[in-house]
């Protein structure tokens, strides 16, 4: 499987982000691509040159990185995957010099390293540790002061990426391998594959999550009002509500919180009495509209899933 392992290092420098390197890997591991380039706008980077080393000086005999586009988007056009650690900033940034069919042929080597480690470590999906740590706890051993240039940081994601294609296989057994035999291309594609599925399954689980809430309905000296929070009351909360002559009716679990809020507030308009606005609004309710919150349920629907 031709790949194509990469690392970039720019000026970052917000909505006016130039790369000042990029440096690429083939499976073999043979430094296919490894270039300065002198940004076009961007003068100075000093934050991004406490981390990366690279200096205004250093490239300002360098080519522009437009210069090359067309070399480098031909090596991405040969390779059937992609690498690199959190690549979705080397893509965004990528794309604004123009280059293309770079998403859909991305695998993150942070993602690889969370499935395998998940388990073992507790590692959160939002929450991995940086290329660094990674890489230490792949075996890896940095050459002194490489870390955080491109060139050695995609030669890391690249080891990363073989250590753990091996370990991501024998946790998911899909298939039988010997630590020290490569893997075939259609046991890639199916690391690949099931990689996809557990990210999907992760995004899911996250967006499941967020979308729950509680919505109670409180009665106030002003009316019925309600009240959407995505966690209980806590105890300070609820001594608040007392103080302020407020009194808990009924609260309601939702598994889609927010649509639940602007079902029940779209319900009630009509009988707004007050308040300071549609979302902070006091009601005029009677039985049957109270036994209609405490009734109320939905379901919550992942467009993405």
């Amino acid at each position: 499987m031709h790949i194509a392992c990469l690392d970039t290092e720019s000026t970052s420098t917000g909505l006016s982000n130039e790369i000042l390197e990029l440096s690429i890997y083939n499976e073999q591991g043979e430094l296919i691509h490894n270039q300065l380039y002198k940004p076009k706008k961007v003068r100075k980077w000093h934050f991004a040159e406490r981390v990366h080393g690279i200096s205004p000086k250093m490239v300002e005999d360098k080519p522009y990185f437009s210069e090359h586009i067309d070399d480098i988007q031909k090596i991405f056009d040969a390779s059937e995957m992609i690498l690199g650690f959190a690549i979705d900033n080397d893509i965004r940034l990528l794309k604004k010099y123009g280059m293309e069919k770079l998403t859909r042929k991305a695998m993150d080597v942070k993602d690889l390293y969370w499935a395998v480690f998940k388990d073992e470590t507790g590692v959160d999906y939002y929450h991995v540790p940086s290329l660094v740590t990674c890489a230490e706890n792949c075996g890896y051993r940095w050459r002194e002061g490489s870390a955080h240039s491109a060139m050695a940081d995609a030669e890391a994601t690249l080891f990363c990426f073989n250590y753990l294609i091996h370990k991501f296989a024998v946790k998911y057994q899909l298939f039988e391998v010997a630590d020290d035999s490569p893997l075939t291309d259609d046991q890639i594609r199916k690391i690949w594959d099931y990689l996809r599925h557990l990210h999907k399954e992760e995004k899911h689980r996250k967006a499941v999550e967020k979308a729950k809430g509680i919505l109670y309905l409180v009665k106030t000296k002003q009316g019925y009002a309600i009240y959407a929070r995505k966690r209980s009351l806590t105890e300070e909360d609820l001594e608040n509500f007392k103080n302020k002559g407020r009194k808990i009716v009924y609260q309601i679990e939702l598994a889609d919180s927010q649509k639940g809020y602007e079902d029940l507030l779209s319900k009630f308009a009509p009988k707004i009495i007050g308040g300071e606005n549609y979302y902070k609004a006091f009601y005029d309710l009677d039985d049957t509209d109270i036994e209609l919150f405490r009734g109320y349920t939905n379901e919550f629907v992942d467009e993405n899933y």
